[in-house]
């Protein structure tokens, strides 16, 4: 989630500052409650190509879990991360709104990628990865519950690494990490 965006080097500080007193709060929120997302798909936009995930809703149960584990989503995590961080007087100010579960894979530096001919053929490889990834991973009538390979590709957010609170210029990989949260192993 970002908090705030094209705003000088010490309004970001002074807000880190105002929000300090719970960052391990938020950080470590996911350690106990876990949304679970599936469904992979390569989506983009004029911005950027990303790796696209769906709430869990049930299906694709890895071992020992149940239904319902999924009760608790995404946008329920969104919210009450919203919340928590609205708490400290901190205005959370998104460039987007939109409550996207998802991993960039590139971002657009040169719109040269929208001549007709190049956007085509991005366009076909995006759908031909679609295409294998909706076939080995997302759920089909009689399969087992892990799909097709037996094992489900699934983020659990926050498994391994808690939440990461990231300052500076990090929309384009850079800033640095200021707060960790505790993660979990989900086996």
């Amino acid at each position: 989630m970002e908090i705030s965006h094209s705003k000088p080097w010490a309004e970001i500080v002074l807000l880190l500052d105002i929000m300090d007193h719970k960052m391990a709060e938020i950080t470590d929120y996911t350690f106990n409650h876990r949304a679970r997302l599936v469904k992979p798909l390569v989506s983009y936009d004029n911005a950027a190509i990303a790796l696209s995930f769906l709430p869990a809703a049930g299906e694709l149960l890895p071992g020992g879990r149940k239904p319902e584990g999924d009760e608790y989503t995404y946008q329920h995590l969104r919210r009450d991360l919203y919340d928590i961080c609205q708490s400290t007087g901190v205005e959370v100010a998104s460039r987007y709104v939109v409550p996207s579960s998802h991993l960039t894979i590139a971002r657009f530096v040169d719109q040269d990628i929208f001549q007709r001919d190049k956007m085509g053929q991005l366009i076909e490889e995006i759908e031909k990865i679609n295409a294998k990834l909706q076939e080995k991973y997302w759920p089909h009538e009689n399969d087992n519950p892990q799909g097709q390979n037996g094992e489900p590709l699934q983020w659990i957010v926050g498994e391994e690494k808690g939440l990461v609170c990231r300052k500076g210029t990090v929309w384009y990989g850079g800033g640095e990490s200021h707060y960790e949260g505790k993660g979990f192993s989900a086996s």
